[in-house]
């Protein structure tokens, strides 16, 4: 998703490439399949995995090429993509960078908090496992920020209206504006996030967190301002409300009122 955000997301309608993959790596001096390893992580086959690494075929920080990511991504990021808890737990353990990165510079962290089981679509405990994802990486010490000019764990959480997740990350810490400085900021915040996508829920928790409403991308809109080109007029009141705020004046205080009625965040789009 690159700092220009999955070119893809800007326009709201996401689409992910999903590449061909080789039948094999070679690793260490031994052929590994790679589409069967890749297959093993997603099935949260930990004894296929732990057998390669014992084996000396495959060290844990080893990166793999899997659909989406054809240059090679970290194995613990293709298990918090997949919610393999066995998985990750075991590399883990065995000393895996919990801070590993893939080509385009997402973290494991970013990516449970991004996606959920497809199978369980639309399902209240659809992001169970991605949420737990989370929680192991984030105990391990897997940063909850990423670089400059990069979407963070929490914006792609909010995108995709992962409430549980936005609020664990507000609680151990998250900056609720990500690196916007003076009223600024070079690529979406998380409440511009859930602003596009209509999430009204997610909005309100990050307004009660202090996000600041009237940030603007540079050369682009506020949160309300997307709120609006996305048609979602309720949402995009109480941003405007917000955008208001005086100096010294708290989310609660102005505009508390404005909340009645809110509906819930749409279900997510898998928008990769």
């Amino acid at each position: 998703m690159r700092q220009n955000l999955p070119r893809t997301l800007a326009g709201a309608g996401c689409a992910f490439l999903v590449a061909l993959l080789s039948a094999c790596a070679h690793m260490d001096s031994q052929t590994v399949d790679v589409d069967r390893l890749n297959n093993a992580i997603v099935r949260d086959d930990v004894g296929h995995v732990r057998a390669a690494v014992e084996s000396r075929a495959l060290g844990v920080n080893q990166s793999i090429a899997v659909p989406g990511y054809i240059e090679g991504t970290p194995l613990l990021t293709v298990a918090a993509r997949s919610a393999s808890l066995g998985v990750m737990r075991y590399l883990i353990s065995a000393g895996a960078d919990v801070n590993a990165r893939t080509p385009i510079n997402e973290t494991a962290v970013m990516l449970a908090s991004f996606f959920y089981s497809e199978e369980q679509e639309g399902n209240a405990t659809s992001r169970a496992r991605h949420d737990e994802a989370v929680h192991i990486l984030v105990a391990a010490g897997a940063e909850i920020e990423n670089d400059p000019y990069h979407y963070t764990p929490l914006s792609y959480a909010a995108y995709q209206g992962n409430n549980a997740t936005v609020r664990f990350l507000i609680e151990r810490g998250a900056r609720v504006d990500a690196d916007a400085e003076n009223g600024a900021t070079y690529i979406n915040t998380p409440l511009m996030m859930a602003a596009i996508q209509g999430h009204h829920r997610i909005a309100l928790q990050l307004l009660r967190a202090g996000a600041n409403a009237a940030i603007r991308v540079r050369g682009g809109h506020t949160a309300a301002e997307f709120a609006e080109k996305y048609r979602h007029a309720a949402l995009a009141r109480v941003l405007r409300c917000a955008e208001s705020m005086a100096p010294g004046e708290t989310f609660p205080q102005k505009c508390e009122a404005t909340t009645a009625g809110e509906s819930a965040s749409p279900q997510p789009s898998l928008a990769r």
